[in-house]
């Protein structure tokens, strides 16, 4: 289980810094923002969900310049942190938002920070039209597969949340009335120097552990010192850390009326590797 609110406040202490800080959730915004230029509609109310700062929001504009945007947060400080026209501060999964009245949802990288992702998109699929879309990324099963074996030998606490499977998500999409949905992920490595670089930027980019089997008290020495020595047998032949990161990205329309998208058939079912970084 997930604590919302432990999630809440590191994203209302990471807000002022996290536009410099969180790369790859810009890289994986920027690869989002670039399915859409498959899709062609016209949507006149589009919800940016997971919003954060709204650094999405020109993306956003510029693909649906006559559309109106709506940014949605759960951490009041990281829209107020943003230049949003139109933000909501509210839980993904109890939206202040009429049945029907959106036409795209975009949200990049916040399902795997819900505490139940099945009613998350059974919300995002109530205020969708039945013609409407909702396009997303979330992390993979594999993400953070170094940290999470570096920690077990660390210490007998969870610290690494439990991401989805593609397959799992898929059938949460079709448990929660979506139709037709496009998967696919994508695996990015990233390589670190040292440890303290690697969970410095995680915290400023508002990761914590928010899981039920988390250490209450501050991690002692012992546990860091294991924690860093298991992660250094995992260093590559550069002698960096590396960071495993994997991206599903999804793209499923609201109900039996879809809009015009065009995929090019290559596209669907790969997993194709991403760059290092």
């Amino acid at each position: 289980m997930i604590d919302q609110q432990r999630i809440r406040r590191a994203f209302a202490r990471a807000a002022a810094g996290f536009d410099a800080a969180d790369f790859l959730h810009r890289e994986v915004r920027e690869r989002l923002l670039t399915r859409l230029l498959v899709v062609a509609a016209t949507p006149e109310l589009i919800l940016d969900l997971g919003a954060g700062t709204g650094g999405a929001t020109n993306g956003l504009r510029e693909r649906f310049p006559d559309a109106r945007i709506v940014s949605v947060d759960l951490a009041p400080a990281m829209l107020a942190a943003g230049a949003t026209q139109a933000a909501v501060c509210a839980d993904a999964a109890r939206l202040p938002l009429t049945d029907g009245c959106v036409d795209l949802i975009y949200s990049n990288l916040m399902l795997h920070h819900c505490p139940d992702p099945v009613a998350t998109l059974g919300e995002a699929r109530r205020v969708l039209d039945d013609s409407g879309l909702m396009l997303f990324t979330t992390f993979g099963r594999r993400s953070f597969i170094e940290l999470g074996r570096a920690w077990a030998t660390a210490d007998h606490y969870t610290h690494i949340a439990p991401f989805v499977e593609i397959q799992e998500l898929g059938d949460m999409l079709a448990a929660s009335g979506f139709i037709e949905p496009v998967l696919d992920s994508q695996t990015l490595t990233v390589t670190y120097d040292d440890l303290d670089r690697l969970m410095r930027d995680l915290r400023h980019a508002g990761s914590t552990n928010a899981t039920s089997n988390r250490n209450a008290a501050l991690t002692g020495r012992g546990a860091w010192r294991r924690l860093a020595a298991a992660y250094d047998q995992l260093r590559d032949t550069d002698g960096k850390l590396p960071v495993t990161v994997e991206v599903i990205s999804g793209l499923a329309w609201a109900g039996t009326r879809r809009g015009d998208i065009e995929i090019p058939i290559g596209q669907i079912g790969r997993t194709p590797r991403g760059p290092a970084h």
